[in-house]
């Protein structure tokens, strides 16, 4: 039955592929003629939805690169009446039980995407090229504006594939014919080169996988919906995969109830469907959490963990799959830590949900000890609650279910109480029974002196547990530039199998051998090549971006300033290695700047604060984006998984992009802890840090389409590199804290003070204002830090104010203008000879409107320049 699941949802993904072939895509001579009567309908005396017929044709045309089984006639069990061809390709003539599934799994998809425009006049049956995917983003939230026609849209997708650069919508409107029919045969040519590069074209579910991650790239911006008043918001994909999800379920529900006719299959009223998702719980204590000895294994450990918690629910959802019985594409979303999937509504399903609920726990619980766990929610669902504005209601009482299963993560009757035989587990007799990285679980005689937990030049031996040597290969590997094979059932580079079962394999090959044995179950490309998506495999964006060594490091003196013991700075210049990532104090070092020494040119001093900046960032209100943002009748499981993707691609194709080749480098020093879903994690050099913060807001308003609705707060903290990693995590989670609590949010904080984006831009200009004086000698620090002591008045003043009483004993706040201008006049006419009272007068001006506006956020101007003109030495 496996292979009828897979056969029949690979069949509906591939369903409308012929609305992508038919621009570029040669009929043979007679075969219009010959197939029409087969697979297109004929109303008006003419032959309708001609795609039908390009859909079958697409499937013969490329017989030779496609698997055998897509145009054999018996593959599947038990149902070998119906061919694949047409099963993709009849679904609006259908003649038999199967092909009716893929027609009702259509239609309802349909359903859920094809909202009219109110206004407007009809794209016509010859116009669809033309018609290019409006973005969902630019009217979330929007009642401001009325989007009734299309023309009412500002911002459309360029037709083409997923890119760092092509992710983002452009202000245009649509293209002329001839234009936009080259558009649809470049891209049809590319996808057609890139098809032929497929792995595992003699292993269908495996090349069904790469063939769905080439569809992702290729048609994220193929509107689904190209004629009529349809709002052409959905991409193709999305509706290829939402009916890919729909036709697995509905199969199965009416195989295992015996209604597989076309009467039951077309009901809309029955509970067919089991709407799931599983959400990781604890991920920031499982990435972050530290141990004595963690410090030195800290980059590769966060590295690790971060990519195992999307790697873990990727495999909870293949878990869940498999012993239901559906295939991969009834996972119509997964990314930051959750999944959501459309299961069959019945009793094997619930049986398999609840057994494997608790095979994942358990591993949880007996490897991290009840600090994480992945819920489950499961909700009922009947065709017509994903149609006719129900959806919204459906979706709102799944999350409720979601969010309870917070509260149920294990059952206390059998995980309750004292951990048995826990004091026992350890080994005495290894140099540090107790795993040095995480402080908890014992550490393994199997991984003892292992050369992933091993620290350069350490003579002890190097102890660890399983799990974290194992998190320590993952963070070495995954900067490689490899690609990553699962595999069941066999040995593999994991000292601890994922839920017991998974075992992983780094390689740069297809895994032939893996696959002909069937052991391989996955294999993930995970890094975007200069911006590009890979094809070939089935490509994970689960992987940020790591800063590494290169050769013009090797001459970089800022390793060697600052007050170190000399075994330090040995160590640090050991550790560098092209190719290999950087360190944290590597990357605090960074911080400084180098300037000639004015004595002698070729001489340099270095100025700045070693430190690293901790940028921590998430998208706001972004449950109201999601459960209110659109229209009833708009709010859809295909615009939601649309918004989802899109989101996500911007923390995870974007961002590791401009990370990497942004103007003049000046970001890559940055490190990806995590990014991916709404939210990021960034460490790096403080100062780039903090331009990192104001770049990416701009970035991201535009790729909003500029919707002033749509925006993300973020906190940055300093730290030193030594500061544990937990450490950083807790104090920039308070920073973001801070920033939300900023009303309307659409802030970000520094220096415990919270301001909206746009005084922190205001603030950064200003800090150039300041220095421009301190370079011209009309400031000194002397003069500086004096300016930070009426910020402070400024703003005790401020808050007493807001107040109903001042104490008489803080009455010295109010004076902080006398005091500015009485300190400006002294120092000013001491380090202005000429004229120095019309420099005054410019400064004692600007400098009081700063601060009676500001107030304490001053120091957001004034402190980055005091750290930055702090001189450091060799």
């Amino acid at each position: 039955m496996k292979d009828t699941v897979l056969k029949i949802s690979l069949a509906a993904l591939f369903h409308d592929i012929g609305k992508f072939a038919q621009e570029a895509l040669a009929l043979p001579a007679g075969y219009q003629e010959n197939n029409a009567d087969l697979y297109q309908p004929f109303r008006d005396g003419h032959h309708t939805h001609a795609h039908a017929l390009y859909t079958a044709a697409f499937i013969e045309k490329y017989k030779s690169i496609l698997p055998e089984e897509l145009n054999a006639r018996d593959w599947g069990e038990g149902e070998r009446v119906d061919s694949f061809i047409n099963l993709a390709a009849k679904h609006h003539k259908p003649e038999t039980a199967l092909q009716f599934i893929i027609t009702q799994a259509d239609r309802l998809s349909s359903g859920f995407d094809r909202a009219e425009f109110q206004k407007g006049e009809e794209i016509g049956i010859r116009e669809y090229r033309q018609t290019r995917l409006l973005p969902i983003f630019e009217r979330l939230l929007r009642q401001d504006k009325k989007f009734d026609k299309p023309e009412d849209f500002e911002y459309r997708y360029p037709l083409a594939p997923v890119s760092a650069k092509n992710i983002f919508p452009v202000k245009s409107k649509d293209p002329k014919k001839q234009e936009a029919k080259e558009e649809y045969r470049r891209l049809f040519e590319n996808f057609e080169k890139d098809l032929t590069s497929l792995c595992h074209r003699k292993h269908v579910e495996l090349w069904a996988q790469h063939f769905d991650s080439l569809l992702r790239i290729y048609a994220s911006h193929i509107p689904a919906a190209r004629v009529g008043k349809v709002v052409h918001d959905v991409s193709l994909y999305d509706h290829l995969r939402t009916t890919a999800a729909l036709a697995g379920a509905l199969y199965l529900y009416h195989r295992e109830n015996e209604s597989l006719n076309e009467k039951a299959i077309s009901d809309d009223n029955p509970k067919k469907f089991f709407l799931v998702s599983g959400d990781f719980y604890g991920i920031q204590h499982f990435i972050f959490r530290g141990g004595g000895e963690e410090r030195h294994h800290r980059a590769k450990l966060l590295r690790g963990r971060s990519f195992l918690v999307s790697l873990l629910m990727e495999l909870a959802a293949e878990m869940l799959c498999e012993k239901i019985g559906l295939s991969f594409l009834s996972v119509f979303f997964s990314a930051a830590g959750k999944f959501h999937l459309l299961a069959p509504n019945t009793e094997n399903a619930k049986k398999a949900i609840g057994e494997v609920r608790e095979e994942i726990n358990r591993w949880l619980y007996e490897n991290f000890f009840g600090e994480c766990a992945i819920g489950f929610a499961v909700t009922e669902a009947s065709p017509s609650e994903f149609t006719g504005g129900s959806f919204v209601k459906l979706w709102q009482r799944h999350l409720d279910n979601l969010e309870e299963a917070k509260f149920n993560r294990f059952e206390l009757a059998h995980y309750g109480g004292v951990f048995e035989d826990y004091l026992d587990s350890f080994d005495n007799e290894l140099p540090q029974a107790i795993c040095p990285l995480c402080d908890t679980r014992p550490s393994a005689k199997e991984v003892l002196n292992d050369d992933y937990i091993k620290r350069r030049g350490q003579e002890e031996k190097a102890c660890a547990c399983k799990l974290c040597r194992d998190q320590a290969f993952l963070g070495t590997k995954l900067v490689k530039g490899e690609r990553l094979a699962v595999i069941k059932d066999d040995a593999g580079d994991l000292k601890e199998p994922l839920f017991g079962l998974y075992q992983l394999k780094f390689l740069n090959s297809c895994a032939k051998e893996l696959a002909d044995n069937k052991k391989l179950i996955r294999l993930y490309d995970l890094n975007v090549k200069e911006g590009k998506a890979p094809v070939g495999a089935t490509f994970l964006p689960i992987n940020g971006y790591v800063p590494v060594f290169k050769k013009e490091d090797q001459q970089d003196d800022r390793y060697l300033v600052g007050q170190k013991k000399e075994e330090k700075v040995l160590s640090l210049i050991d550790q560098i290695e092209v190719g290999a990532p950087k360190t944290f104090y590597h990357l605090a070092q960074l911080a400084l700047e180098q300037k000639p020494a004015e004595e002698n040119p070729e001489k340099r001093k270095f100025y700045g604060l070693p430190a690293l900046g901790v940028l921590k960032a998430d998208v706001d209100n972004l449950g109201a984006i999601f459960g209110c943002g659109l229209p009833e009748g708009l709010f859809t499981i295909s615009r939601l998984s649309t918004m989802s993707r899109q989101l996500n691609n911007f923390f995870t194709i974007y961002l590791p992009y401009a990370l990497e080749h942004e103007e003049n480098g000046r970001f890559q020093d940055v490190y990806t802890v995590f990014a991916g879903g709404d939210d990021l994690f960034l460490i790096g050099p403080w100062n780039r840090v903090r331009e990192l913060a104001l770049f990416l807001r701009e970035k991201f308003a535009a790729y909003v389409c500029e919707n002033p609705k749509l925006h993300f707060s973020a906190g940055i903290t300093l730290h030193k590199p030594h500061v544990p990693v937990d450490l950083m995590a807790e104090e920039a989670e308070e920073a973001l804290n801070l920033a939300k609590g900023c009303k309307g949010k659409k802030a970000i904080s520094m220096f415990g003070m919270a301001v909206k984006w746009q005084d922190f831009e205001n603030l950064f200009g200003i800090e150039q204002t300041l220095a421009n004086w301190y370079s011209q000698n009309i400031f000194t620090r002397r003069g500086l830090y004096r300016l930070n002591e009426l910020a402070a008045l400024a703003q005790e003043e401020a808050l007493f104010l807001s107040s109903s009483s001042i104490p008489w004993h803080r009455l010295k706040c109010v004076k902080w203008p006398a005091f500015l201008r009485y300190f400006l006049v002294r120092m000013v006419e001491r380090q202005v000879k000429n004229n120095w009272q019309a420099t005054y007068q410019q400064v004692v001006g600007r400098l009081y409107t700063w601060l009676a506006q500001y107030r304490g956020s001053f120091v957001l101007a004034l402190w980055p320049l005091l750290y930055e003109t702090r001189k450091q030495r060799l």
